[in-house]
This record gives C-alpha cells, sequence and structure tokens, in this order.
C-alpha cells in the first residue's frame, strides 16, 4: 500500500514539473525565488528518479511472472477418462502410444487400432511434479484397449470372413480357385472369376471376431462349418445312401467334390453336407461336344384299335449334331452356354405310330379305383425290383384281412394262378382289369358283377410269396401299368 502511495505521488510531481516546463515561467520563477526554486528543484529531481526505480522493478516482476508461467505450462493426460499424469508436450504422449502400438502388433502379428480416448487439459506443473516417461507409459499399458484391423472377406456387399492379414485374405480366394487352376494352366478354361463381387477391405473389429483360416476356408466353399458324414456299409450304393438321407444322388456327388462315386467300397467315409457356398468359382471355357437331336413322332390312323391305344409301326431314331459353344461353369456346374457353331452330322429318324380310331368298349364300374386294402401297408411298389420287374403293388396286411374290389365289373377268374397263388381278376370294361393276387381264401366266382368296394377275398400268402400281402395289379388292353397312378383317379 506505502509502495502504490509512493508511485503516486511521484507521478502527481512528475506531471506538475512537465507542466511548468511547458508554460515557460521556470526562468521568471527561478530569480524571483531563487533559493526556494533551488529547494524545490532538488525535492523534484528526487521524485523523479524514485518514480523511474520503481517503474523499473514492476517491469523485471512482470516479465520474471512472465518467464515462471512459461516454463511451467504443461499439459494434464487422461486416458479413457483416467489422470495419468501431466506432461510439457504432447508429443511424448504420442510417443509412447505409437511405442505400445508397435509392440502389440510385433505380438498380435496383426494390424491394431487403439479404442481409448485421449485428452489434454492446458495446465502449469512445476518441473518435480511433472510424470516421466516410464510412469505414463505403464499407466497407459494398464488400461490399453485395442481392436484389430483385420482384412475382410466381402461377398456382394456383405462380411463373410475376417482375417488378420492382407496376406491370408489373398490366399484364402487363391485357395477356393485352387482346384480351377490346373484347368486353366492346361488351357482348358478361357477365364477364372468369382460369380459373386468379391472385395477384400479393411475394418476394425474385436480380436475375439477373427476367424480360423481353415474354419473360414470351409465357410466360404460349403456355406457352413458342419460336419455329417456316412461310413459305407457292405451292400450300399450311392442310390440307396442318397435315399437312406433324403438326398439326390447328384447331390450325394456333388457333397463329395464332385466325385461321380462310380465305386465304393464298405468302410468308405461320405460326406453328406451339400454344399451351398458363398463364393462360386466361374470358369469360362469353350467346348465341342455332340448333343443329341430329338427324333419326331408322326400317327398313322388305323381302325383295328381303340383310340387311347398306340403301337409303333417304325421307330425312330434321334439325330446327331456337332456343337461349339462358350459354357459358363460355376463350381463346376454348367450354368449356362453360348452356342457358336452347330453342325449336324446324322439326320434324325422319324417314328412311325399307329393309332386308333375305335371307341373303348363301355366301363362297368364308377370309372374311379380305390385302394383294395385301405389298412394295409405299402412292402413294394410297381417296377424294377431285384433285377426284374414288379408289375404290380404290394400291400401288406394280416392273413384274413378283406380285400375289396377296386371298382365295378365282372370276375374274369377266380381261382389258382401258378406264382400267383389264389387270385381274382375283374374286367371293369373300358379296356382296364385288376388282379387280386396271393389270397387265403377267395368268395367271388367268375361270371359274378360286383360292385366296388364288395368283399372279393382275403390277404394270404399263397404262391410265391414272401409274407402275407394281396399283389394289386392294374392292366389296360393286357397291359400292365403302375396302380398308384390310377388308384383315385378317373380312368374313364
Amino acid at each position: 500500500m506505502d509502495k502504490a502511495r509512493l508511485l503516486l505521488s511521484g507521478i502527481k510531481k512528475n506531471q506538475l514539473v512537465q507542466k511548468i516546463v511547458s508554460k515557460g515561467s521556470v526562468k521568471k520563477f527561478l530569480s524571483s525565488h531563487y533559493s526556494v526554486s533551488l529547494s524545490i528543484l532538488l525535492v523534484l529531481t528526487l521524485t523523479v528518479l524514485t518514480y523511474s526505480h520503481v517503474l523499473n522493478f514492476i517491469n523485471v516482476q512482470a516479465l520474471l511472472i512472465e518467464e515462471q508461467e512459461i516454463a511451467t505450462r504443461s499439459f494434464e493426460v487422461y486416458f479413457d477418462g483416467n489422470h495419468v499424469g501431466d506432461v510439457r508436450d504432447k508429443q511424448a504422449v504420442e510417443d509412447i502410444l505409437t511405442e505400445l502400438k508397435a509392440s502389440i502388433q510385433r505380438s498380435s502379428h496383426s494390424e491394431i487400432a487403439i479404442s481409448n480416448t485421449i485428452e489434454y487439459v492446458a495446465s502449469h506443473t512445476e518441473d518435480e511434479d511433472l510424470a516421466t516417461h516410464y510412469e505414463i507409459m505403464t499407466r497407459i499399458r494398464s488400461q490399453i484397449e485395442y481392436n484389430i484391423l483385420a482384412y475382410c472377406i466381402k461377398v456382394d456387399g456383405e462380411i463373410i470372413g475376417r482375417l488378420k492379414t492382407l496376406d491370408e485374405a489373398k490366399k484364402i480366394l487363391e485357395d477356393i480357385k485352387a482346384p480351377y487352376k490346373e484347368l486353366l494352366e492346361e488351357g482348358n478354361i478361357l477365364d477364372l472369376s468369382f460369380a459373386e463381387e468379391v472385395e477384400i477391405v479393411q475394418e476394425e473389429v474385436s480380436k475375439y471376431q477373427l476367424d480360423d483360416y481353415e474354419q473360414l476356408l470351409m465357410y466360404l466353399q460349403k456355406g457352413t462349418t458342419e460336419e455329417k458324414t456316412h461310413i459305407v456299409e457292405s451292400g450300399e450304393n450311392v442310390w440307396t445312401i442318397a435315399s437312406k438321407y433324403g438326398i439326390t444322388v447328384e447331390e450325394l456327388r456333388a457333397a463329395n467334390n464332385g466325385s461321380t462315386l462310380t465305386l465304393i467300397y464298405p468302410g468308405d467315409e461320405l460326406s453328406l453336407i451339400v454344399p451351398k457356398p458363398f463364393i462360386a468359382v466361374q470358369t469360362i471355357e469353350v467346348a465341342v461336344f455332340e448333343e443329341s437331336i430329338p427324333f419326331e413322332t408322326e400317327y398313322e390312323m388305323v381302325s383295328w384299335m381303340y383310340n387311347d391305344e398306340y403301337s409303333t409301326k417304325s421307330s425312330g431314331k434321334n439325330g446327331i449334331k456337332e456343337v461349339e459353344a462358350y459354357v459358363i461353369k460355376e463350381n463346376g456346374i454348367e450354368v449356362s452356354r453360348e452356342v457358336l457353331n452347330e453342325t449336324v452330322t446324322q439326320e434324325p429318324v422319324t417314328r412311325i405310330m399307329y393309332n386308333g380310331t375305335q371307341d373303348p368298349p363301355p366301363k362297368k364300374g364308377t370309372g374311379t379305383f380305390v385302394n383294395p386294402l385301405p389298412s394295409g401297408t405299402i412292402t413294394s411298389r410297381y417296377g424294377a425290383r431285384w433285377g426284374g420287374f414288379h408289375q404290380g403293388l404290394d400291400i401288406g396286411s394280416r392273413i384274413g384281412t378283406p380285400i375289396k374290389a377296386a371298382d365295378g365289373g365282372t370276375v374274369i377268374y377266380a381261382g389258382w394262378f401258378g406264382d400267383y397263388g389264389y387270385m381274382v381278376e375283374i374286367d371293369h370294361g373300358g379296356g382296364f382289369t385288376t388282379r387280386y393276387a396271393h389270397c387265403s381264401q377267395l368268395y367271388v366266382s367268375v361270371g359274378e358283377n360286383v360292385y366296388q368296394g364288395k368283399t372279393i377275398a382275403a390277404v394270404g400268402n399263397t404262391g410265391w410269396s414272401t409274407g402275407p400281402h394281396v399283389h394289386f395289379e392294374v392292366r389296360k388292353y393286357g397291359s400292365t401299368v403302375n396302380p398308384q397312378s390310377y388308384i383315385g383317379t378317373q380312368y374313364r
């Protein structure tokens, strides 16, 4: 307070001196009051000198304060909101982060991105209170979190897998193409690519989201990582195995890398996972092959046949043409082709068929067949069986179970009929007859008219039979047809 008053007093005195001098009255003042003026002049001189010293002192103090403010400038460093120390220079912290990142990348063999947040708050700190390089690094290392900069396989805009390195991502795409590379080198394939839009992109992911290379390769090729296999047993073939698992033979072959499976042996292990790959390898090749030219059919009308009867007068024969085409395949399966050139090497031969003009005989029943043994179980179907041809439908049930007439008609046979055992045959008119074989008892006789659903016999095991059942045949103009195509269907 005293210094302030002194400073104010000196300033006022200095202003007075300047005012007197500026008016040009110093000489007059000194001549009339010499002694007094001398004393006053001395006082004024001392006052001016004191004011100058005070100003110098203030300036020095301000300079010292400014230097101190600059010298203690610092930054409080917060890592994910946690104070990890004070530093003079942000770059020192950035260098620590760079060092830690490089260390983690070396140990993890992958590129990373640090996911923590870092914040710098301007402050002032004395030298002895600053954090050391080691302290900052130790505190950050204990809190550091990071994500992997993974190389992702993107298929049609969707990321399917994530790998550590670009080399792995490139290699997995090459491994998918590998089975077709040999064909490309042999010159059989003009172009090899992916059917989908496939690209490698870099994305920041958790280290837990990275995929195992082998599992991802299987997933991309098959559409699943599931494994399901079948061990071949004695007597099995591709048809029985496919049927057992409800898949087609073609699907079974596709599940086994497209092998034809021509030769399989007991103990062989077959995959049952039908591949539905995320990435399809598309190939374009020029192929030359023979193609069949279907023959045409002409009909010759005759009066000695019914109008729903046909017979062959002369057989037809397919022609042959040589085709050159671009063939586009996906995973070895043809999806399209572009014909470049066709040359006919053998002309087709037209088939000539007889077709009757007579109206068929009238039906005797409803014109629809029903199941003759609705409570039974089908044990053998119409078609190829045991190296021969099964001409009817076997329906199993207990001996004595009633057998019903499939439709109304006239009984034309009732008795023993060789391998058929005891058999009933019914004429339904319209060119259709039905047979019921291996019966234990017969309840009708020749010439008897029956209606649809009438009990005509009982299930048995007579003749050439391997168990209790009825062998049911449907015949049209004397030739067998598949009974299952006629049961529940209007035949006339």
